[in-house]
């Protein structure tokens, strides 16, 4: 396990909680944290100067785009 999936493992459940409190359910928590995994693996993280600080970021921009989804349905 390379240091960049040991530092996300480590923040998961940061990233789950924060997901959870946004949406209110677990099931959609957890495709928020996938969703930020994915984007995680294609970013240029050499670039990124505080990696938890992105990772923080780009879970809770998804859950707010979730939300806003959800509210146009």
């Amino acid at each position: 396990m390379d240091d960049a999936t040991r530092l996300f493992d480590r923040l998961r459940p940061r990233l789950l909680g924060i997901a959870y409190r946004m949406l209110g359910t677990r099931a959609e928590a957890e495709e928020v944290v996938q969703d930020t995994w994915l984007r995680w693996h294609a970013a240029d993280r050499p670039a990124i100067d505080n990696a938890e600080a992105w990772l923080v970021t780009s879970a809770t921009r998804i859950a707010i785009d979730r939300l806003r989804a959800a509210k146009v349905q």
